[in-house]
């Protein structure tokens, strides 16, 4: 087939987060507590900063080698 990716590391993979608005730290929707899912409030693990959940869409890190 012509035109597709034969390296697998060049197709991006995506995952949905929580990012804070206070340090940009990415918190995977998997990791956010049941209490806050219910609420709609969750705090940064991070920065201690609370509000409501910013559920974004980004590029998921790769592993390290």
């Amino acid at each position: 087939m012509d035109g597709q990716p034969t390296d697998t590391s060049a197709i991006k993979q995506w995952e949905a987060v929580h990012k804070c608005p206070r340090c940009f730290s990415a918190l995977k929707l998997a990791d956010i507590d049941l209490k806050a899912v219910t609420t709609g409030i969750v705090a940064c693990p991070n920065c201690d900063w609370s509000g409501p959940i910013e559920i974004q869409i980004i590029e998921r890190a790769k592993p390290e080698m």
